[in-house]
């Protein structure tokens, strides 16, 4: 099994218990918790940013992309935090994933040349019947 697979997999169970402890913390859609969260994030992510990384690998940014990026992590938490908290079921957030996965392989093919395999055309058919399914069901 490859490591981005591995990877993948410890990504989707945190991802699971991130949107059950959204879901379920609190019944009022308070952004206190986001934002809290986040800044501890942020202080994890500078601890470790003090003991690997240097200065030298922060000059390499370029700063723009990061402050769109910055902001566009914001937008989308809260964005989450919302729709966790007003959706029925905080599975149906994961549909969005899966539309993410259909635009950027659109956009890779488009803008990148990326090459679009047969059964990457049957997967993505079969995310998008699901979706269609999951919204109108």
């Amino acid at each position: 099994m490859e490591e981005w697979f591995k990877l993948g997999l410890i990504k989707t169970f945190l991802v699971i218990i991130i949107i059950l402890i959204n879901k379920y913390e609190s019944k009022t859609i308070n952004y206190c918790f986001p934002i809290t969260v986040n800044l501890i994030a942020s202080i994890f992510l500078l601890v470790y940013s003090f003991n690997y990384l240097t200065i030298n690998d922060f000059k390499k940014l370029n700063y723009i992309y990061v402050i769109i990026v910055a902001l566009c992590i914001t937008i989308t938490h809260f964005i989450s935090y919302k729709i966790i908290k007003t959706t029925p079921n905080p599975a149906y957030i994961r549909i969005f994933s899966a539309m993410d996965m259909i635009l950027v392989l659109l956009i890779s093919y488009l803008f990148f040349k990326e090459k679009i395999t047969c059964p990457m055309i049957v997967g993505f058919t079969l995310i998008t019947l699901g979706i269609i399914i999951l919204s109108y069901y």
